[in-house]
């Protein structure tokens, strides 16, 4: 397709500014600078600038004007107004153009009751335009235009400022149309409307968001971003296009005080209903959330608030990588073992060799954590720091590593648990260690479960669970070296280590 003419790019950027009057006001910052960039690109034409519609489209600068949902948009309603042609002159000036657009769209039973297109034009105040080759005029102070262009009496012709009566007026109908707005309506139409239309409604509830949250309507503004975010997740594979234009929406209303809400909401949340909302709603939002989050994580104190900041950063993924492991190097133990659980929920495997430091960490609580992730991570990288975990002081410690272990279901960590296991004195880390080769499923252990299923001698006797323990894990191993031990069990005085076996051989 062929790039756009210099007429048809202004057409375009015309049309754009078209939709923004529809419901911004002539005060905001957006649509100023629009329209005050496009009145600045008309004047460098030096030439007027002519709009003709025709059965077969628009025509702009004698070719026709390229296809977009914005030129439909404004092509319809200049039909609606019963308009053939507009020509705008070079030099007519953002005010006078801003007046030119908010007239436009005006709803076509009140331009008609004006007189038309043209009469509505001069009671706004526009000047320098021609509707269907009349040039409208807007008090004595404009010349009239022959239809030759010829300009007399220029030295006259000026743009009108607004007094401050006039501003407060447009800024006072603004708020009243906007807290008076139908937002259900609205993303219906976003939802169901027509592809042109949807563009300028996502506007439209965008603008509505940030009005809501910059004159402290907060309640409306974050429910009304929650609503965004539903709407793009039932969009998600349905509706591409409009799911993008919501979520940039998203993005530009999440300022920093708007995410820093959010999250004060999360860790106040009461229902799992609500944290599940507001959790999804910074995951929509994305990175920025991170570093809030993880600021108020360490300086929760309620557990439920902590435990929803966990699920958050959990739910980002690997987003916030990075910041967490820095954070790792905190002096704050909390704040370490928070930071290893998330990694470890998240399955970092990029954070393993960061644990390194914390399996070593003078606090039981932050050792534990980091077991329990090395845990979920897995694979042979976690094998060697679960095996410093096998020897650390704390026994229940040791049996969280021995589970670890027997988890990753590594040959590699065999050789680990059967050096621990003769060593072990604390019978809650034996069974752990027992259960683990069971899940192994090494044949190397056979001989030391057979061992320690049989009982011991008469001043070393092994506790009844030891032994049951040791049978099923012998089962799991199976082969005939393990069955022959259970057979040769099946005659022992202990009647819980006959049934264990039995049910083994069973199941057999």
């Amino acid at each position: 397709m062929a790039a756009p003419t210099a007429p048809g790019r202004l057409l375009v950027d015309l049309a754009k500014a078209f939709a923004l009057s529809e419901f911004y006001p002539l005060t905001h910052p957006t649509h100023t600078q629009a329209v005050g960039n496009l009145s600045q690109a008309l004047l460098s034409t030096g030439e007027y600038f002519q709009i003709r519609l025709t059965p077969g489209g628009v025509l702009v600068g004698g070719a026709l004007a390229p296809r977009s949902a914005h030129v439909d948009r404004l092509s319809a309603r200049l039909a609606e107004h019963n308009v053939g042609s507009i020509i705008l002159r070079h030099d007519v000036g953002s005010e006078s153009l801003g007046r030119f657009l908010s007239a436009v769209t005006l709803p076509a039973r009140v331009v008609r009751a004006a007189g038309g297109l043209g009469a509505a034009l001069e009671a706004a105040g526009a000047s320098r335009v021609s509707i269907d080759g009349v040039w409208v005029h807007a008090g004595a102070a404009y010349a009239a235009v022959d239809a030759g262009f010829q300009v007399s009496g220029l030295q006259d012709a000026g743009i009108q400022l607004w007094s401050a009566h006039d501003m407060y007026e447009q800024v006072r109908d603004s708020a009243v149309r906007v807290e008076s707005e139908d937002t259900e309506e609205l993303r219906r139409l976003m939802r169901e409307g027509s592809d042109g239309g949807r563009l300028t409604v996502v506007n439209r509830l965008e603008f509505l968001a940030q009005y809501f949250l910059t004159h402290g309507m907060t309640d409306r503004g974050i429910a009304l971003v929650q609503d965004l975010r539903r709407d793009a997740e039932e969009m998600r594979g349905r509706d591409p296009v409009t799911r993008s234009m919501v979520m940039l929406a998203i993005h530009r209303v999440s300022t920093r005080a708007v995410i820093e809400e959010l999250v004060q909401r999360l860790g106040k949340a009461r229902t799992e209903e609500e944290r599940t909302g507001l959790r999804s709603t910074l995951l929509h939002v994305g990175a920025d959330t991170v570093t809030p989050l993880v600021r108020e994580l360490v300086a929760a104190t309620d557990v439920s608030a902590r435990r929803a900041y966990r699920d958050a950063l959990v739910a980002l993924d690997h987003v916030g990588v990075a910041l967490l492991e820095d954070m790792i190097g905190d002096e704050r133990w909390f704040v370490v073992r928070n930071m290893v659980g998330i990694l470890g929920e998240i399955r970092s495997a990029d954070a393993v060799e960061h644990f390194r430091r914390t399996i070593e960490h003078a606090d039981a609580r932050v050792r534990r954590e980091t077991i329990l992730a090395l845990a979920k991570i897995g694979g042979e990288e976690a094998v060697p720091l679960l095996a410093k975990g096998l020897n650390d002081r704390d026994p229940s410690l040791r049996g969280a590593a021995a589970l670890g272990l027997g988890l990753t279901k590594l040959t590699v960590a065999v050789g680990p648990l059967l050096n621990r296991l003769p060593q072990e004195t604390d019978g809650e880390a034996v069974v752990e260690i027992v259960r683990a080769l069971g899940r192994v499923g090494d044949p190397r252990a056979v001989p030391l479960l057979a061992e320690r299923a049989s009982g011991g001698g008469f001043f070393s006797r092994i506790p009844t669970a030891i032994r049951v323990e040791a049978v099923r894990a012998l089962g799991e191993i199976g082969g005939e070296a393990a069955r022959a031990v259970l057979q040769r069990l099946l005659r022992d005085r202990n009647g819980d280590v006959r049934e264990a076996v039995f049910k083994v051989l069973s199941a057999d």
